[in-house]
């Protein structure tokens, strides 16, 4: 197995965020330079944002994406520590409980690695799709003495849909010359819960086969083919406890618990890109794919990531998205909470440290971007 910790666990996070007032009433922020070439040309300015600590608590309660989870958790502290009257209470429970909550207003924000559907956003006016990082996915697998398992979305696609089954199957083997590959059934390994990470690995699936993209397609559930051996689990941690318990299995898992994953012993997959190149999910290759996909990202921020070109990108990666529905804010204070909750999470004085982003795998929203994060928070009253 594949027990060495490559470079997306402690990612030298490369930085990039605005800078926000420090408890104050209004920022204008800028993206700063990253480079003496960048400092002497102007970058774009953002939105005013009215911020600061308001006038009494203000709990602001999340749920959703268990690869968001552990980022949020880390943030926990920061944002009172920052504004002693914001509190920030966090869950999990899955990217569709997230959407769905904060539609309903069940929770102020709602973590999702998916953005909403056009669908969605139309049939709630106003609802706010905010990226406060940039995530990826890995894909692990249980086969003792195999490291660096090459794979493609092609074969993946294939594997989920059971028509591969064995490890040794002349598809696996063409990618892995010289590797000897082992007469052991396959068990894929899926979300049973509506999931954020079930949304970009079947986008992942989708660009790279036809057959899947005309049949199961993309979402955070879909219909998934029948396969004898497949087994289920519920949420990020449970597909690494499944998994690793499983031999011959294979799972898709959020990086944010990627650590644990190798820690276990678990190989992690090099996954075939766009051009060609096989790579595995670190700082370089995610930010790669950041590179490649987010030069044009609309004024609604619903950007896909996946399967951007570039030898270095990485296949699987994502915005990781806090869902805001502004019609069921209910006083000035509150949205008040949340605009200065968003420009301290997204901020490098902030909440995206180095620290606190490496030791989840995440990278920060590329600086391109923020002017439109920032327009977005900007906009949101109550």
């Amino acid at each position: 197995m594949n027990v060495r910790r490559h470079a997306s666990i402690g990612f030298a996070v490369i930085t990039g965020a605005i800078l926000v007032s420090a408890c104050g009433s209004t920022s204008t922020a800028t993206a700063p330079p990253t480079s003496a070439a960048a400092s002497a040309s102007s970058s774009p300015t953002a939105a005013a944002v009215h911020t600061g600590n308001p006038t009494g608590p203000q709990t602001l309660s999340e749920d959703g994406s268990s690869l968001l989870y552990p980022y949020l958790q880390k943030l926990e502290t920061g944002i009172t520590a920052a504004y002693p009257n914001i509190t920030l209470s966090a869950a999990a429970g899955g990217s569709g409980k997230g959407q769905t909550d904060a539609i309903s207003g069940a929770v102020d924000l709602g973590g999702s690695d998916a953005y909403l559907s056009a669908g969605q956003v139309s049939a709630n006016a106003g609802i706010m799709n905010i990226p406060i990082a940039v995530s990826a996915q890995a894909v692990n697998y249980n086969l003792t003495g195999i490291s660096n398992l090459k794979l493609s979305g092609s074969v993946i696609a294939q594997i989920y849909s059971g028509t591969i089954t064995m490890w040794n199957d002349t598809a696996i083997a063409a990618l892995n010359t010289g590797v000897t590959l082992p007469a052991t059934p396959i068990v894929p390994i899926r979300r049973v819960d509506s999931s954020g990470d079930t949304f970009i690995f079947t986008s992942f699936l989708s660009a790279t086969n036809s057959t899947w993209s005309n049949g199961p397609s993309f979402g955070t559930t879909v219909s998934w083919p029948s396969v004898q051996t497949e087994l289920s689990a519920n949420g990020n941690p449970a597909m690494v406890d499944t998994l690793h318990s499983t031999p011959g299995g294979i799972a898709y898992v959020g990086v944010s618990v990627e650590s644990t994953a190798l820690v276990d012993g678990l190989g992690e997959a090099e996954l075939e890109n766009a051009s060609g190149s096989f790579v595995q999910p670190s700082v370089t290759t995610i930010n790669a794919a950041v590179t490649a996909g987010a030069t044009n990202v609309p004024a609604s921020l619903t950007q896909s990531l996946i399967y951007q070109t570039g030898a270095q990108s990485y296949p699987i990666v994502n915005f990781e998205y806090l869902i805001v529905n502004p019609s069921k804010i209910t006083s000035s204070d509150t949205a008040l909470a949340i605009r200065t909750f968003f420009e301290w999470a997204i901020s490098t004085t902030g909440g995206a440290t180095q620290d606190d982003l490496s030791a989840v795998n995440f990278v920060p929203l590329p600086t391109n971007v923020l002017p439109k994060v920032n327009a977005a928070i900007a906009s949101i009253t109550g």
